[in-house]
């Protein structure tokens, strides 16, 4: 079976064990300016009123949290009614359903399920190395939320804007 089944008792909602796997996620912290380097990969310095200001490209990036594992299961089943929800079209590939209030997933959040954590040279984990990125949530349940989640592009980054 490879998607969720909830099982509602009171305020609980469980996945069973059976279904759960390891899955690690980052969450979007926010945007930082990309700097402009060097040939030797070095940040470009100005010097404005005596200080050392780093020179930027213009352009921003995502950062991201430190990665966490956590256990649950990701589900290929969609329905339109779901799409719709969401207010997404054809750019939802999976979903993952959750209790209430159990992780802090927002738009953005980025999940690794089958691919490796690499990581960038500022230490950073490198979005293109996730599977899924998350494209709206629903936390609107009583007892369980749910996420859209968008299979990740390798070595392309989208912006979250």
């Amino acid at each position: 079976m490879a998607f969720i089944l909830c099982q509602q008792r009171g305020n609980n909602m469980r996945t069973p064990r059976r279904i759960r796997q390891p899955l690690i996620y980052a969450l979007l912290k926010g945007k930082e300016p990309i700097y402009e380097r060097d040939e030797n990969g070095e940040i470009i310095y100005r010097i404005i009123g005596g200080e050392k200001i780093p020179k930027t490209t213009g352009e921003k990036r995502d950062v991201y949290s430190e990665p966490i594992t956590f256990y649950n299961s990701i589900s290929g089943d969609l329905s339109q009614n779901e799409l719709q929800a969401f207010g997404v079209q054809n750019n939802a590939n999976a979903k993952m359903t959750y209790r209430r209030g159990q992780y802090p997933f927002k738009t953005g959040t980025i999940i690794w399920k089958n691919s490796e954590v690499r990581f960038l040279d500022d230490g950073t984990p490198d979005p293109t190395s996730a599977d899924y990125r998350v494209i709206g949530v629903m936390s609107e349940g009583q007892y369980f939320w749910k996420c859209m989640l968008e299979a990740v592009t390798k070595n392309e980054v989208k912006s979250q804007t």
